[in-house]
Protein backbone atom coordinates (compact mmCIF):
# COMPACT_ATOMS: atom_id res chain seq x y z
CA UNK A 1 0.00 0.00 0.00
CA UNK A 2 1.11 2.83 -1.05
CA UNK A 3 1.84 5.92 1.33
CA UNK A 4 -0.05 9.73 1.08
CA UNK A 5 2.92 12.48 0.94
CA UNK A 6 0.29 15.43 0.57
CA UNK A 7 -3.33 15.69 1.17
CA UNK A 8 -5.79 18.42 1.12
CA UNK A 9 -8.67 17.95 3.27
CA UNK A 10 -12.49 19.31 2.39
CA UNK A 11 -10.49 22.87 1.98
CA UNK A 12 -12.26 25.93 0.59
CA UNK A 13 -10.69 29.37 0.23
CA UNK A 14 -12.45 32.85 0.11
CA UNK A 15 -11.26 36.02 -1.34
CA UNK A 16 -13.57 38.87 0.05
CA UNK A 17 -17.19 37.27 -1.07
CA UNK A 18 -15.77 35.43 -3.69
CA UNK A 19 -15.32 31.46 -2.87
CA UNK A 20 -12.34 30.11 -5.05
CA UNK A 21 -12.21 26.71 -3.46
CA UNK A 22 -15.46 24.86 -2.01
CA UNK A 23 -14.57 21.66 0.00
CA UNK A 24 -11.46 19.95 -2.15
CA UNK A 25 -10.36 16.79 -1.27
CA UNK A 26 -7.15 15.59 -3.33
CA UNK A 27 -4.82 12.49 -1.80
CA UNK A 28 -1.15 12.61 -3.37
CA UNK A 29 0.28 9.17 -3.06
CA UNK A 30 4.08 7.68 -3.63
CA UNK A 31 4.56 7.80 -7.43
CA UNK A 32 1.33 9.27 -8.04
CA UNK A 33 1.13 11.61 -11.62
CA UNK A 34 -1.95 13.77 -11.21
CA UNK A 35 -2.66 16.57 -13.52
CA UNK A 36 -6.18 19.03 -12.98
CA UNK A 37 -7.68 20.68 -15.90
CA UNK A 38 -9.92 23.54 -15.51
CA UNK A 39 -10.68 26.67 -17.64
CA UNK A 40 -9.63 30.05 -16.67
CA UNK A 41 -10.37 31.42 -12.97
CA UNK A 42 -11.55 27.96 -12.17
CA UNK A 43 -9.10 27.78 -9.22
CA UNK A 44 -6.54 25.80 -10.33
CA UNK A 45 -3.54 28.27 -9.51
CA UNK A 46 -5.19 28.85 -6.11
CA UNK A 47 -5.45 24.66 -5.55
CA UNK A 48 -1.73 25.09 -6.39
CA UNK A 49 -0.63 27.58 -3.58
CA UNK A 50 -2.69 25.61 -1.23
CA UNK A 51 -0.80 22.59 -1.72
CA UNK A 52 2.61 24.15 -1.30
CA UNK A 53 1.66 26.04 1.74
CA UNK A 54 1.51 29.39 0.09
CA UNK A 55 -2.07 29.77 0.88
CA UNK A 56 -3.52 28.58 4.12
CA UNK A 57 -7.44 27.86 3.32
CA UNK A 58 -10.28 29.73 4.85
CA UNK A 59 -11.47 26.00 5.94
CA UNK A 60 -10.37 22.60 6.00
CA UNK A 61 -6.73 20.95 6.13
CA UNK A 62 -3.10 20.85 3.88
CA UNK A 63 -1.62 17.89 5.59
CA UNK A 64 2.54 16.78 4.67
CA UNK A 65 3.41 13.07 5.73
CA UNK A 66 0.24 13.22 7.79
CA UNK A 67 0.97 16.41 10.03
CA UNK A 68 -0.46 19.76 9.29
CA UNK A 69 1.38 21.68 6.86
CA UNK A 70 1.14 24.49 9.17
CA UNK A 71 3.30 23.10 11.78
CA UNK A 72 6.34 22.69 9.54
CA UNK A 73 9.21 25.67 8.58
CA UNK A 74 9.30 26.65 5.40
CA UNK A 75 12.35 24.53 4.64
CA UNK A 76 11.00 21.66 5.71
CA UNK A 77 7.81 21.82 3.61
CA UNK A 78 11.12 23.00 0.67
CA UNK A 79 12.74 19.43 1.75
CA UNK A 80 9.58 17.56 0.46
CA UNK A 81 7.98 19.86 -2.22
CA UNK A 82 9.61 21.56 -5.14
CA UNK A 83 7.23 24.08 -6.96
CA UNK A 84 7.74 25.79 -10.31
CA UNK A 85 4.58 28.45 -10.92
CA UNK A 86 3.14 29.63 -12.93
CA UNK A 87 4.52 33.54 -12.60
CA UNK A 88 7.05 34.04 -10.49
CA UNK A 89 8.85 37.29 -9.25
CA UNK A 90 11.49 38.98 -11.71
CA UNK A 91 14.37 37.17 -11.66
CA UNK A 92 17.82 38.88 -9.80
CA UNK A 93 20.92 38.96 -12.04
CA UNK A 94 21.99 35.42 -11.82
CA UNK A 95 23.60 32.85 -13.72
CA UNK A 96 21.87 29.92 -14.60
CA UNK A 97 23.92 27.49 -12.41
CA UNK A 98 23.55 30.41 -9.55
CA UNK A 99 19.77 29.77 -9.93
CA UNK A 100 19.75 25.85 -10.19
CA UNK A 101 21.84 25.45 -7.24
CA UNK A 102 19.71 27.96 -4.74
CA UNK A 103 17.29 24.42 -5.18
CA UNK A 104 19.75 23.02 -2.49
CA UNK A 105 19.67 25.73 -0.53
CA UNK A 106 16.74 23.60 1.68
CA UNK A 107 19.56 21.01 2.31
CA UNK A 108 21.63 23.33 4.56
CA UNK A 109 21.20 24.50 7.60
CA UNK A 110 22.17 27.54 8.67
CA UNK A 111 25.18 29.13 6.03
CA UNK A 112 25.17 27.39 3.23
CA UNK A 113 28.06 26.38 1.13
CA UNK A 114 28.02 24.36 -1.99
CA UNK A 115 29.48 20.75 -1.43
CA UNK A 116 30.74 18.75 -4.37
CA UNK A 117 27.40 16.69 -3.94
CA UNK A 118 25.45 19.48 -4.95
CA UNK A 119 27.33 20.39 -7.67
CA UNK A 120 26.89 16.65 -9.57
CA UNK A 121 23.43 17.33 -8.25
CA UNK A 122 22.73 20.45 -10.11
CA UNK A 123 25.03 19.53 -13.20
CA UNK A 124 22.21 16.48 -13.30
CA UNK A 125 19.54 18.77 -13.84
CA UNK A 126 20.82 21.24 -16.05
CA UNK A 127 21.37 18.13 -18.58
CA UNK A 128 18.17 16.37 -17.88
CA UNK A 129 16.59 19.78 -18.71
CA UNK A 130 18.71 21.10 -21.68
CA UNK A 131 20.09 23.97 -19.92
CA UNK A 132 23.68 23.11 -19.50
CA UNK A 133 24.50 25.22 -22.60
CA UNK A 134 23.21 27.97 -20.78
CA UNK A 135 25.31 27.36 -17.89
CA UNK A 136 26.69 31.24 -17.65
CA UNK A 137 23.78 32.86 -19.11
CA UNK A 138 22.65 35.37 -16.88
CA UNK A 139 18.73 34.61 -16.18
CA UNK A 140 17.57 38.05 -17.63
CA UNK A 141 19.12 37.14 -21.00
CA UNK A 142 16.82 34.08 -21.56
CA UNK A 143 13.67 33.69 -23.44
CA UNK A 144 10.80 32.65 -21.66
CA UNK A 145 10.68 29.28 -22.52
CA UNK A 146 14.63 28.91 -21.54
CA UNK A 147 13.54 30.55 -18.15
CA UNK A 148 11.23 27.98 -17.63
CA UNK A 149 13.23 24.78 -18.41
CA UNK A 150 15.45 26.34 -15.55
CA UNK A 151 13.11 26.81 -12.75
CA UNK A 152 11.80 22.55 -13.68
CA UNK A 153 16.08 22.46 -13.17
CA UNK A 154 16.23 24.40 -9.90
CA UNK A 155 12.75 22.30 -8.61
CA UNK A 156 14.46 19.19 -9.57
CA UNK A 157 18.19 20.10 -7.66
CA UNK A 158 16.07 20.44 -4.24
CA UNK A 159 15.16 16.63 -5.17
CA UNK A 160 12.10 16.18 -3.79
CA UNK A 161 9.26 13.78 -2.97
CA UNK A 162 6.56 15.49 -4.74
CA UNK A 163 6.96 18.14 -7.62
CA UNK A 164 4.05 20.76 -8.06
CA UNK A 165 3.74 22.53 -11.63
CA UNK A 166 1.73 25.54 -12.58
CA UNK A 167 1.30 25.61 -16.63
CA UNK A 168 4.34 24.24 -17.08
CA UNK A 169 4.24 24.18 -20.56
CA UNK A 170 3.96 28.33 -20.49
CA UNK A 171 6.38 29.87 -23.09
CA UNK A 172 7.53 26.08 -24.35
CA UNK A 173 7.67 25.47 -27.94
CA UNK A 174 6.94 21.79 -29.09
CA UNK A 175 10.06 20.61 -28.93
CA UNK A 176 10.37 21.65 -25.20
CA UNK A 177 7.22 20.43 -24.35
CA UNK A 178 7.61 16.78 -25.68
CA UNK A 179 11.18 16.97 -23.70
CA UNK A 180 9.17 18.14 -21.29
CA UNK A 181 6.68 14.74 -21.28
CA UNK A 182 9.68 12.75 -21.27
CA UNK A 183 11.20 14.20 -18.43
CA UNK A 184 8.23 14.18 -16.08
CA UNK A 185 7.58 10.85 -17.35
CA UNK A 186 10.84 9.33 -16.28
CA UNK A 187 11.40 10.76 -12.71
CA UNK A 188 7.70 9.90 -11.95
CA UNK A 189 9.18 6.36 -12.89
CA UNK A 190 12.24 7.30 -10.48
CA UNK A 191 9.78 7.68 -7.78
CA UNK A 192 8.75 11.27 -7.62
CA UNK A 193 4.88 12.43 -7.58
CA UNK A 194 3.81 15.17 -9.57
CA UNK A 195 1.32 17.47 -9.31
CA UNK A 196 0.47 19.46 -12.42
CA UNK A 197 -2.44 22.03 -13.58
CA UNK A 198 -2.36 22.81 -17.25
CA UNK A 199 -4.40 24.14 -19.68
CA UNK A 200 -3.17 21.65 -22.44
CA UNK A 201 -5.41 18.95 -22.32
CA UNK A 202 -3.67 16.59 -24.64
CA UNK A 203 -0.75 17.67 -23.03
CA UNK A 204 -2.13 16.59 -19.49
CA UNK A 205 -3.49 13.37 -21.79
CA UNK A 206 0.08 12.19 -22.66
CA UNK A 207 2.00 12.84 -19.46
CA UNK A 208 -0.58 12.29 -16.11
CA UNK A 209 -2.06 8.87 -15.18
CA UNK A 210 -4.83 10.55 -12.95
CA UNK A 211 -6.70 13.58 -14.38
CA UNK A 212 -9.09 16.07 -12.63
CA UNK A 213 -11.80 18.39 -13.79
CA UNK A 214 -11.93 22.12 -11.27
CA UNK A 215 -15.23 23.66 -12.31
CA UNK A 216 -16.21 26.37 -10.33
CA UNK A 217 -14.08 25.53 -7.33
CA UNK A 218 -15.25 21.70 -7.09
CA UNK A 219 -13.95 18.80 -8.41
CA UNK A 220 -16.11 16.87 -10.97
CA UNK A 221 -14.73 14.26 -13.80
CA UNK A 222 -11.86 12.07 -12.15
CA UNK A 223 -10.46 9.14 -13.12
CA UNK A 224 -7.74 7.55 -16.30
CA UNK A 225 -7.45 10.45 -18.95
CA UNK A 226 -9.12 8.34 -21.08
CA UNK A 227 -12.61 8.48 -18.45
CA UNK A 228 -12.36 12.17 -17.90
CA UNK A 229 -11.40 13.47 -21.74
CA UNK A 230 -14.80 12.96 -23.43
CA UNK A 231 -16.96 14.63 -25.75
CA UNK A 232 -19.77 15.24 -22.77
CA UNK A 233 -16.95 16.65 -20.37
CA UNK A 234 -15.59 19.34 -22.97
CA UNK A 235 -18.84 20.25 -23.70
CA UNK A 236 -20.31 20.90 -20.30
CA UNK A 237 -16.98 21.96 -18.49
CA UNK A 238 -15.44 24.09 -21.03
CA UNK A 239 -17.84 25.11 -23.61
CA UNK A 240 -16.69 23.42 -26.55
CA UNK A 241 -17.85 20.86 -29.29
CA UNK A 242 -14.68 18.65 -29.80
CA UNK A 243 -13.44 14.98 -31.34
CA UNK A 244 -12.14 13.10 -29.32
CA UNK A 245 -9.93 10.13 -30.47
CA UNK A 246 -6.88 8.09 -29.65
CA UNK A 247 -3.56 9.12 -30.30
CA UNK A 248 -2.32 6.02 -31.95
CA UNK A 249 0.77 6.05 -31.19
CA UNK A 250 0.64 6.69 -27.44
CA UNK A 251 -2.95 5.48 -26.93
CA UNK A 252 -3.69 8.31 -25.16
CA UNK A 253 -7.42 10.17 -25.73
CA UNK A 254 -6.71 13.23 -27.89
CA UNK A 255 -9.04 16.26 -28.13
CA UNK A 256 -9.33 18.34 -31.16
CA UNK A 257 -12.10 21.21 -30.78
CA UNK A 258 -14.40 22.26 -33.45
CA UNK A 259 -16.81 24.85 -32.06
CA UNK A 260 -17.64 26.96 -29.15
CA UNK A 261 -20.75 26.13 -27.27
CA UNK A 262 -22.59 28.69 -26.14
CA UNK A 263 -20.83 32.06 -23.71
CA UNK A 264 -16.86 31.30 -22.23
CA UNK A 265 -17.15 29.05 -19.09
Amino acid sequence: MKNTILECKDASVTYGRRTVLRGISLAIEESDFVGVIGSNGAGKSTLTKVLNGLLRPSQGAVTLMGTDMSSFSKREVALQLAVVQQEEAPDFSFTVTEEVMMGRAPHHGGLYFERPSDRAVVQEAMERTSVTHLAERRIETLSGGERQRVRIARALAQQPKVLLLDEPTNHLDLYAQLSLIELMRDINREGISIFMVSHDINFMCESCTHLKILHEGKFYGQGAPREVITKENLAQFFNIKALVDVNPVTGAPRMTPLARLGDAP
